[in-house]
């Protein structure tokens, strides 16, 4: 067989094939890091909330559960370990009225489901003392939530990555491959064109994901691309509130709500909404000044107080969501090529970040059971 020139080509460093790249390093496997932008994690993994999820409202032994429980602990220590900035603030999700008294209820049993029994509920009169702009009846506290610079995070994975070895090569789109029965060639572009060999491809591509399958019919059933944009506002003075705060909500439904999230700045971002575009673009970030009347009887709901003046258009971030047959939320995906040796990871969305080196080791080890490298 002829030499190789890696063992495995990642596709896309974002936040996951950042994480995926660290864990191959690791092991000590040559890795090839394709990235069309210039730089990594300039898609997904730099437009959302930054905030370090619990693991409480997805289904019961889904992959996003288990991998954000998992992932969770995993980010927490990795960040204690390499001085990556991030805060355990906590979580409130609050009831205005009696009537989502009990969606919170709904919300703390499905965090039992799935392991997590440090929800705890907090009354009115004490709210009061911990978030006193906060107007609410009731909040259900996850006292393990938090909030990280995931710029940061990217940033130590990659150095982490390169320390071992791994060849970091933005500005190089991944234009195909083709199987060559014991390895793939992969035809990469950018300024130098070349043709790169490798036994393992992984498809780590967020938002391109579905594209880069299709460009090598990687499967035999590949998804329909559903990317789902989100719009945010940013509060310009310091944050009212300390906590991340969300809206009640029914587990596992996806519905617009103006979530509230301080930063490691103690500004606060509200967000994301739920933008019902047709033939959206995912390379279209532009933020629709509307957002701000649509949001603001939302705030005022829980935040009366909230200085109006404040508010300001934000970022955009686009959801590499995929078409699910039973119109349920549907969880992350990862499945092997026809051709022996290809990877596709799809759906990666939210609770992506939080479940980043979960999905690394996850990868890694779906890998090494495959014997193929």
């Amino acid at each position: 067989m002829k030499k190789l020139d890696t063992e495995v080509i990642i596709i896309g460093a974002g936040v996951i094939g950042l994480a995926i790249s660290y864990y191959f390093s690791k092991a000590g496997k040559k890795v090839i890091l394709l990235e069309k932008e210039s730089n990594f994690g300039k898609g997904t993994s730099s437009r959302n909330t930054e905030v370090i999820h619990a693991g409480i409202y997805y289904k019961k032994n889904s992959l996003k559960s288990n991998l954000c429980f998992k992932g969770k602990n995993m980010i927490y220590e990795f960040c204690k370990k390499y001085n990556v900035p991030h805060k355990k603030i906590g979580k409130l999700f609050i009831a205005t009225g009696n009537k989502e008294i009990e969606l919170l209820e709904k919300i703390k049993l499905q965090a039992e489901l799935n392991g997590l029994l440090d929800l705890k509920f907090i009354k009115k009169n004490i709210i009061q003392n911990i978030e006193p702009a906060l107007k609410c009846e009731m909040a259900l506290a996850s006292p393990s939530s938090g909030i990280i610079d995931s710029y940061s995070l990217m940033q130590s994975l990659l150095r982490l990555s390169q320390d071992n070895g791994v060849i970091f090569s933005p500005e190089t789109p991944f234009l195909g491959a083709n199987y060559k029965s014991q390895y793939w060639e992969a035809d990469v572009g950018g300024k130098d064109p070349i043709k790169l060999s490798s036994k393992i491809i992984i498809n780590a591509a967020g938002l391109n994901a579905i594209d880069v399958s299709q460009k090598v019919k990687s499967n035999k059933i590949i998804p329909s691309p559903n990317p789902v944009k989100g719009l945010y506002l940013r509060y310009s003075g310091k944050s009212p509130v300390k906590h991340i705060i969300y809206p009640a909500l029914v587990p596992g439904s996806i519905e617009e709500r103006a979530d509230a999230t301080p930063d490691l700045n103690n500004s606060l971002r509200f967000g994301p909404s739920i933008e019902k575009e047709n033939n959206l673009k995912i390379d279209d970030f532009n933020v629709n000044p509307n957002i701000k009347n649509r949001f603001l009887p939302l705030i005022k709901k829980y935040l009366p107080s909230i200085d109006v003046n404040k508010l300001n258009l934000d970022i955009a971030g686009i959801r590499p969501k995929v078409k699910s047959e039973n119109l349920g939320v549907a969880d992350f995906m990862f499945e092997w090529g026809v051709e022996k040796g290809w990877l596709d990871l799809w759906n990666i969305e939210s609770p992506g970040l939080t479940s980043s080196l979960a999905i690394g080791e996850y990868v890694f080890d779906k890998v090494k059971k495959s014997h193929i490298l």
